[in-house]
This record gives C-alpha cells, structure tokens and sequence, in this order.
C-alpha cells in the first residue's frame, strides 16, 4: 500500500518502540549469561516481559499523523478530497486477500 493511501496505517505511524526496548533488555540480559525465565522448551517471551510490554503499549497515546490529519481536515474544508469508490473497493479488497474477479 502506498504512503499516500487514504486507507490504511496513518503515516506508517506503530507502536513498535517498546517492543524494540524490550527485546533489547531481554538480548542484553542474555549476553550477560543472566538467566531468563522461559516457557517450557516453547520459545516464549517471559510473561513479566510480556506484561511490562503490555503496559508501555497501553500508556501510549493512539499514534496519529497529526500532520496528516491537518491536510485531510484542510482539503475536506476546501472540498479537494475527492472519494474514489472503485478505488477504496479495490484497496479493501487487497487488503483482505481476495480478488476483485
């Protein structure tokens, strides 16, 4: 999807930096020979980890573009924003995996 598209992630904005901290503590503590619980032989997150994470992702406020949220509200104001219904079908479409055939 493009980055223009008026469907989609805003700005390609995501949650994604408290899972990078994260991940870094846990890559730290392990280089450090520090021992890390684990699920059993299943690879999993430790669950403090996994709740901490959950936590700093509901603290955060929604991301938004502001910027883009700005243009959006100046060009539906000047009546510039233009609908396009085979297009927003097209691009739901693709989204969802299917074909529009």
């Amino acid at each position: 999807m493009s980055g223009d598209s008026k469907i989609g992630i805003v700005g390609g904005v995501g949650r994604i930096a408290p899972v990078r901290k994260l991940a870094a503590s846990l890559a730290s503590a392990a280089a450090s020979g520090a021992a890390t619980p684990r699920a059993a032989s299943s690879g999993a997150m430790p669950a403090a980890g996994l709740i901490r994470l959950a936590g700093e992702l509901a603290a955060q406020p929604a991301p938004v573009d502001t910027a883009r949220v700005a243009a959006l509200r100046g060009a539906i104001a000047e009546g510039r924003y233009a609908l396009d219904p085979a297009k927003i079908a097209g691009a739901m479409i693709d989204r969802l995996g299917g074909s529009a055939d």
